[in-house]
Parts: C-alpha cells; sequence; structure tokens
C-alpha cells in the first residue's frame, strides 16, 4: 500500500468518544512507514489517584509507526492499526486494575515487578481472536 493510502484511509477512522487517531507520513524516517498517534480522554492512574476515585482527567498521547508497504488492502491496514490500539487499552487496563483496599495495581506497566508479573502470568485468554471467542462477549 502506499503512504498516502494508507494515511487517507486512516484518516477516516474513528474509534471511542474522546479519542482522536492523528495520522502522519514518516517515510523520512523509515521506508515505507506511517506514524500515528492515539489520544484520549482518560485519568491519572497512580494509586494515590486510584484511592481518591481517579479524579485528575489527562490526555496522554501514543505514538507508533506502522510499515505499509506490505499491506495489500484497507482490511489488512485497519487490523495492523487495531492490533496497537489492542496493545494500547491493554497498558491502560494493565494500569487501571486495582486490588482493594490497597488499591495495589499486581501488572503496572510502569513497575518492573509488574511488568515481569504480567509477562510471565499465563493468561487464559490471548489476543487472537476466533468466532467462539467473540461470541463468548455476547453471552447474557
Amino acid at each position: 500500500m502506499r503512504v498516502a493510502s494508507a494515511i487517507a484511509l486512516i484518516e477516516n477512522l474513528v474509534y471511542k468518544p474522546g479519542w482522536e487517531i492523528l495520522v502522519e507520513d514518516y517515510t523520512h524516517r523509515f521506508e515505507d512507514t506511517i506514524c500515528v498517534t492515539m489520544c484520549c480522554d482518560t485519568y491519572r492512574s497512580e494509586r494515590d489517584q486510584a484511592e481518591q476515585g481517579y479524579p485528575e482527567a489527562i490526555r496522554p498521547r501514543a505514538s507508533f509507526c506502522i510499515p505499509v508497504g506490505d499491506i495489500t488492502d484497507d482490511v489488512g491496514l485497519y487490523r495492523a492499526l487495531l492490533s496497537k490500539i489492542i496493545a494500547y487499552e491493554t497498558h491502560e487496563a494493565r494500569e487501571f486494575l486495582r486490588v482493594k483496599p490497597t488499591m495495589w495495581a499486581p501488572f503496572n506497566p510502569h513497575q518492573t515487578a509488574a511488568m515481569e508479573r504480567f509477562a510471565t502470568t499465563p493468561a487464559e485468554c490471548t489476543c487472537k481472536s476466533s468466532v467462539g471467542a467473540d461470541l463468548a462477549f455476547g453471552m447474557v
């Protein structure tokens, strides 16, 4: 896929309310590459903030590169972007999962021991998808 085509396709995407997707040509740094920046409305996730009910709103940014030269169609591009969004959402989930009453974050991605704990703890679920996995979230 051409970089200009990838940029045009991503500029027409929307995600959750309060989220913004910015995209730019990044070929000055890496061949056939775009840089995507995700901005979202969220809250400071430190332990003291958790104890207070997350009173302080913030708008962080996360940027990442996507090589698009080998992507053949729009769906391939959307899947590449969604993989990055899932990684970003996983990072945020690890910050906000807390244990009462101490509000300890067992998988906090900003603490070395928690990073190692997350990396070495077997997970029942992985990021790989299947029809069966998607159907599980439709159960009432």
